[in-house]
């Protein structure tokens, strides 16, 4: 069962480029500027350190930009990468990130979202922002000290939210000075789609206030289904001497929803629709996806460790479908694309041909910048 659960957990790390993409070499001190890369690098993958952002194990890290100095439009981009909440999910999860892996995985993977030179990448002449995943705590964190339960490692740095808080300092400082920003995506898949969902209010609070944007949560659901998200599931992710979640959430959360929740992380679709209504949202899952399923299997049983049954793909689907019609159907600016099939994520794929009722992937998130996606489930 041990093993079982070890291969569930086992997520590639994203991000990709085609083999003709050159990352920079350059050496960067923490005094460099986003301004000054794009002046002396233009449009190639180059990392900035940056001291204060810290990795699981209490080392710096950094983030990955390709900055272009002829574009105005912005994509970014957070990791995945599993999540390290006991000792069995902890062993999967990366606790460090360098440059070194920033500038290896940017020349291996194919994602089209990273491949500049296809034209089926809309994206390919904006400034893309890639932020790395090495918190275990889904990009939501702010403890510097968490201690994970069940075997799991003590004293460990998890602090995504903290973090993705300088990459948006470095964003708003650059664009400030070197104009404006007239279209933003903010994307994210598996640990890094749970990581849009927290961190699109302090996105668009020092960023992308009255800027035409679309978010996209990618193999990342939060369900209404406590058979799936149990009570003791909840309380483990919710814990303050583990992530620390509890400290990123809005201030106004309580007081902006309207409808009844067992629990905030269930807030905040509605929460992120009524403060941002000019704001297109998208949520995309496949029916029986293993990875995040494995994930919720941790809550069953009242938490059993290690589990001892997995949820299946009939009650995953069942949940996927009860969050779009109890939550989201009432949420104008939320939109679904629901696929069958036990695939993870969709922004890993090399086309975004990924298909539902006759739409591609790369034709639906074109629609829902436009604001005339519609729900699409199989």
């Amino acid at each position: 069962m041990k093993k079982l659960f070890l291969f569930l957990f086992s997520i590639s790390i994203f991000i990709s480029c085609n083999k003709d993409t050159s990352a920079s070499e350059v050496l960067l001190n923490e005094k460099l500027t986003l301004l000054e890369i794009v002046n002396s690098t233009p449009n190639e993958a180059t990392w900035v350190s940056r001291t204060q952002m810290k990795s699981r194990n209490g080392e710096s890290m950094g983030y990955g930009v390709i900055l272009n100095p002829n574009s105005t439009k912005l994509v970014v981009f957070l990791d995945g990468g599993g999540a390290c909440f006991n000792g069995l999910t902890c062993s999967q999860n990366p606790d460090s990130y360098s440059k070194e892996d920033f500038l290896k995985g940017i020349v291996s993977n194919k994602s089209l979202l990273i491949n500049r030179s296809s034209n089926e990448n809309q994206f390919k002449d904006w400034n893309l922002v890639f932020v790395p995943y090495a918190t275990g705590d889904v990009h939501s964190g702010t403890n510097s000290s968490g201690n994970v339960p069940n075997n799991g490692p003590k004293n460990q740095s998890m602090v995504g939210f903290n973090n993705f808080t300088i990459v948006l300092e470095d964003l708003k400082g650059y664009f400030d000075s070197n104009g404006t920003i007239t279209e933003l995506v903010f994307m994210g898949s598996s640990a890094g789609g749970y990581g849009v969902l927290s961190n699109t209010f302090q996105l668009t609070d020092i960023l992308a206030k009255n800027i035409p944007t679309t978010v996209i949560v990618d193999a990342a659901p939060v369900f209404m289904d406590k058979s799936i998200l149990s009570p003791c599931l909840f309380d483990i992710w919710n814990s303050d001497s583990l992530w620390n979640i509890n400290s990123a959430y809005p201030k106004d959360l309580d007081e902006t929803v309207q409808s009844d929740y067992e629990f905030d992380i269930q807030k905040l679709y509605e929460y992120l629709s009524l403060k941002l209504p000019n704001v297109n949202f998208g949520l995309l899952s496949y029916y029986g996806d293993t990875v995040i399923r494995s994930f919720y299997s941790f809550g069953q049983n009242d938490c059993t460790y290690p589990p001892t049954s997995s949820i299946s793909s009939n009650n995953f689907k069942i949940g996927l479908l009860d969050l779009k019609t109890t939550v989201l159907d009432d949420l104008k600016n939320w939109k679904v694309f629901y696929a069958n099939g036990t695939g993870h994520s969709f922004l890993s794929d090399e086309n975004y041909d990924q298909t539902v009722n006759d739409t591609k992937l790369n034709n639906w998130i074109l629609q829902l910048r436009q604001g005339r996606a519609k729900n699409l489930t199989e």
